[in-house]
């Protein structure tokens, strides 16, 4: 990101508390952030503002009369501005109305700061590349339109023409509105000049170049040529065909392109020569330019001559069996001597073919020295292969098309625990899947696969369960590609062992939700399930309550006994309630020595009940040499009016109240009860 013009991001949300996390996060990456809480607000802002947003990050639930679908419909209307989502939950029904507004994807409430980065990150990129193909496809018909060279676009299923451009126009013979109203088969001829196929099936196709004739307006059949290539054209894959009229041309040059193509512009090397003499009566360019030698030298040799394997005997012995007619053609290899003295590997094609009124020799002759190299090559990539794949970490496995392994390298075997003895020419699934349904299952989509190297998790990377040899299952992440061999499907899969990755995963994600000194949740976690309960109780109706309490004087403790004093007593704390609530609360470290329980379907009575026997027992806790501890509580219940930061600062409240009225005590939004 640019530090000395950042990216300014807008972010629409009705929950101050959540507008300024996510502001102080991207604020942290370096964007300009503003908050706005309203659609009605927000259409304002945009719409009639000279210089907008870089990004809009929205909420869909918003306060007014207008959502945030709604609001990014209507910005869109006037402003070209990328829209990411906020969302609580990813239902089909939210996903339904992010895809209605053409928007760049959503981001879930409470996500890690890095998910959220990536995603703006992200909505950035395909925003440019909109951008980008949004120039390229103005570059692309300004082009089109203003070229001398005829050109046509056409939709490759129907053929019918999209657009024609003024050279197109001039050359057929028809307005721009009468070209737009016609399909290729309108202007093209039966077949293409070779008689392969139709012209029209040809040029949806794609040939390069594609010759056949072409009818004007005025019924004039014209030769051309023509080059196609498929073009990403507004949302929509077209062919575009540059057509060039080649009738004159094609007049004058035939006969001599047909004998330059087939004789002297050969890239390999033809050779005609006596059957007596054996001397060479015509040599084409190829030879020439392999060789070195000139057109005159070439009057006065013979294949012996570049040929020192041979003798004049021995060639003549060679070619027997064709004057014998024996053979219609000998193919053997060997080398070839230049003028400078330098050999090269060939292959050699000698026919004997009839040249006016007797007979000559004719000889094919191709330089195989990259054939050589590139299966020298070849041979030392499929060593550098094998060794690769046997000592790769990653078990590489390939099944053939009936199921059973042929191939295990040493990591497979480590993984899984089957010796290569073990499974080469087993089923593997067989051996790997021992429940009979899903192995039913297995087989089912095996068959799928056999007849068309598809299948739901072919071409993915999928993480999933695999059974050892031992019977134990692990973790492992596998990559599944398909490959035809000899028309028939195998199966390639790249298993690579995640159990130590899980198990890091899963730490790493406990320590992302839970407070590292009392080990139950932490406050940002905290958040996320209060939010999501509160949707829960608008779908169902069954409202929770809300317990916060406070160390009384816990400054003095670790003023006089030390911070370590402290932490133990924080921890006694969290430990009692622990083993006090039920495993659906869920209970936070909200800040210090401040606590907070979240607690589902449970009334205002229940949840004073509970705080009630939570001073109690607080007050109880034996802590050698410090003394005794007692809290303070607040409590309230959720209401139908609630947010999130309306109900956290009511029972903020009634803890305040609970402190002011001198502390280790209860209080309620409707009645307290003093401590003993």
């Amino acid at each position: 990101m640019n530090a000395a013009f950042p990216k300014k991001i807008l972010i629409v949300e009705d929950s101050k508390l959540n507008a300024q996390i996510a502001a102080d996060i991207l604020n942290k990456y370096g964007y300009k952030t503003e908050i706005i809480t309203s659609g009605e607000e927000t259409v304002k802002k945009v719409v009639n503002s000279v210089q907008s947003p870089d990004l809009i990050l929205m909420d869909i639930e918003l306060r007014g009369t207008i959502d945030g679908i709604d609001t990014a419909r209507i910005i869109q209307h006037h402003k070209d501005i990328p829209i990411l989502f906020l969302t609580a939950n990813a239902s089909k029904e939210i996903m339904e109305k992010i895809k209605s507004v053409s928007a760049y994807g959503y981001v879930l409430k409470g996500v890690d700061e890095y998910v959220l980065i990536s995603q703006i990150e992200m909505a950035f990129k395909l925003y440019e590349a909109k951008i980008q193909i949004k120039k390229r496809e103005e570059l692309f018909h300004s082009m089109f339109e203003s070229h001398d060279v005829v050109m046509l676009l056409i939709e490759p299923e129907s053929g019918r023409i999209i657009d024609a451009n003024k050279a197109a126009c001039h050359f057929y013979g028809y307005s721009k509105e009468t070209m737009l109203q016609m399909d290729i088969e309108a202007v093209v001829g039966v077949s293409t000049i070779d008689g392969g196929q139709k012209c029209s099936e040809a040029l949806k196709k794609g040939c390069n170049p594609c010759i056949c004739f072409q009818r004007l307006a005025n019924g004039e059949e014209r030769l051309v040529e023509v080059y196609s290539s498929p073009v990403d054209y507004q949302g929509k894959t077209l062919m575009h065909l540059i057509i060039f009229d080649i009738t004159e041309q094609w007049k004058a040059k035939r006969e001599l392109e047909f004998y330059k193509n087939l004789f002297e512009d050969s890239l390999n090397e033809i050779y005609i020569f006596h059957p007596q003499t054996l001397k060479f009566i015509a040599v084409n360019g190829g030879a020439k330019k392999n060789l070195g030698y000139t057109e005159e030298e070439f009057k006065e040799m013979t294949p012996v001559d570049l040929k020192p394997e041979f003798t004049l005997q021995s060639f003549k012995e060679l070619l027997a069996p064709l004057s014998k007619g024996e053979q219609k053609q000998i193919i053997f290899n060997t080398v070839h001597r230049r003028k400078d003295g330098s050999l090269y590997p060939v292959e050699v094609h000698l026919e004997l073919i009839e040249f006016g009124k007797e007979k000559v020799y004719a000889a094919l002759v191709i330089d195989i020295t990259e054939r050589r190299t590139m299966e020298k090559e070849l041979k030392e990539r499929n060593e550098i292969l094998s060794t690769i794949m046997e000592s790769a970490g990653d078990a590489i496995i390939m099944i053939d098309d009936k199921g059973n392994v042929t191939f295990w390298n040493p990591a497979a075997e480590r993984i899984l625990g089957y010796s290569r003895e073990e499974i080469i020419g087993k089923e593997l699934h067989a051996l790997m899947i021992q429940d009979e349904r899903l192995y039913e299952v297995y087989r089912k989509a095996f068959k799928r696969f056999r007849l068309t190297g598809k299948g739901n998790t072919v071409g993915k990377t999928i993480e999933l369960k695999a059974r050892h040899k031992n019977g134990y299952e692990i973790d492992v992440e596998l990559s599944l590609s398909a490959v035809k061999i000899k028309d028939a499907w195998h199966a390639i899969g790249i298993i690579r062992d995640i159990s130590e990755r899980k198990r890091l995963e899963e730490l790493l994600y406990h320590q992302s939700i839970t407070d590292p000194l009392t080990n139950i949740y932490n406050r940002r976690f905290f958040m996320q399930m209060l939010e999501q309960e509160i949707e829960r109780v608008k779908r169902n109706k069954k409202l929770f309550s809300l317990i916060m309490f406070d160390l009384d004087h816990f400054k003095k403790v670790n003023d006089r006994f030390g911070h370590a004093a402290g932490d133990m007593v924080l921890k006694s704390v969290a430990d009692t309630v622990k083993e006090r609530i039920r495993k659906t609360d869920c209970f936070a470290r909200w800040g210090g020595e401040e606590f907070i329980i979240l607690l589902p379907e449970t009334s205002l009575n229940n949840a004073v009940d509970l705080a009630e026997e939570l001073r109690k027992q607080i007050s109880r806790i034996e802590l050698q040499g410090i003394g005794d501890v007692t809290a303070s509580f607040g409590v309230t219940e959720y209401r139908d009016t609630d947010t999130i930061d309306t109900v956290l600062i009511r029972v903020d409240n009634m803890l305040y109240e609970a402190k002011g009225a001198g502390r280790n005590c209860v209080k309620s939004c409707k009645f307290d009860i003093e401590g003993g």
